[in-house]
């Protein structure tokens, strides 16, 4: 597949292994930094890891919209943060976050969205 078709995801560890499980069962690339050994990292070192492996950051974290403006700032680059709002932490929220991670994927696949105008450097949210 065309990279430009691809988008792939990187989960910290406020969003539950539910969520990832069921993504990789529709096909979606997302890991989470339990697996590359980042469980305990700082947000910093979250986003640093999912830029530097081009995967959009997704967290519950707050301090992901003032990371975004400081990268901003900076000049620096990222491949787009999903902001999950803390209601959605849980059990009850696992529906919610896959639809939206699978509406990324889908719209990107299909052209309904262009990862390096709609995701990358952008701060979305699901609130």
């Amino acid at each position: 597949m065309d990279d430009s078709l691809r988008i792939k995801f990187y989960a910290d560890t406020h969003i539950a292994k539910a969520v990832a499980i069921q993504l990789r069962n529709h096909g979606v690339d997302i890991v989470r930094c339990e697996e590359v050994g980042l469980a305990e990292a700082k947000d910093t070192t979250h986003l640093q890891y999912a830029t530097s492996e081009a995967r959009v950051m997704v967290s519950m974290d707050r301090d992901f919209p003032n990371l975004h403006q400081e990268w901003q700032d900076n000049g620096l680059s990222h491949a787009g943060i999903l902001v999950i709002a803390p209601k959605y932490q849980g059990d009850g929220g696992i529906g919610t976050i896959v639809r939206e991670i699978l509406f990324w994927h889908e719209a990107i696949i299909a052209g309904a969205a262009i990862l390096e105008v709609d995701v990358q450097n952008q701060l979305l949210y699901v609130w």
